[in-house]
């Protein structure tokens, strides 16, 4: 319901839109407090060519938006040869519905849909599948790939003792979504009948 508000609602469309661009702006800034200004200056400068080489005040807006309308947000660390940089480090944005475990019949107590739990209650592995579960091409649909915790970023507002997966930002709101949008309608519809 979130997702179909942000994508046929312009009012909770624009307030995700602001909320990302607002909290993102134009990206992270790194700022070296070393002894030695001309390192400050190299390390930064460094960062700030990576940062737009792989996109990274786009890739953050998209997480940030993600986690208002899906709930949360998941992006992989991964080694990217093609960066015209020396640090070939980038980030793999993942669409929340492909962290699942497709073969839930025998579900262990240790996996909260797609991510697997130590005993302590922390992430070890991730199932994320090779393929959108809504791509209709789809010919690999159950397949998926286990990713190592270590290289997985999981951004969500963790509410409740024990939640494991993320609720959109928007939830509280979509009622008001709804009202909004019908009323939206027929004040327009009003102002046209009073045109004729």
């Amino acid at each position: 319901r979130a997702r179909y508000e942000v994508a046929n609602n312009s009012y909770a469309r624009g307030i995700v839109l602001t909320l990302a661009n607002d909290v993102i702006g134009t990206g992270p800034r790194l700022q070296m407090l070393t002894g030695n200004a001309e390192v400050n200056r190299l390390v930064e400068q460094e960062w700030m060519i990576w940062s737009r080489a792989i996109g990274l005040p786009e890739k953050l807006r998209t997480l940030r938006m993600a986690r208002a309308s899906d709930g949360e947000g998941f992006a992989t660390l991964i080694n990217n040869p093609a960066l015209p940089t020396e640090v070939k480090l980038d980030l793999d944005l993942i669409e929340a519905d492909q962290v699942t475990t497709p073969d839930l019949f025998d579900p262990a107590s240790n996996q909260i849909d797609g991510i697997v739990m130590d005993r302590y209650g922390n992430p070890v592995e991730y199932h994320i599948l090779k393929q959108h579960p809504g791509d209709p091409t789809g010919s690999s649909y159950g397949e998926y790939r286990r990713v190592p915790a270590r290289i997985v970023i999981h951004y969500f507002r963790r509410d409740r003792a024990g939640q494991g997966r993320g609720v959109p930002d928007i939830t509280p709101a979509l009622p008001l979504f709804a009202h909004l949008r019908r009323y939206t309608l027929a004040v327009i519809t009003a102002a046209e009948i009073a045109a004729l």
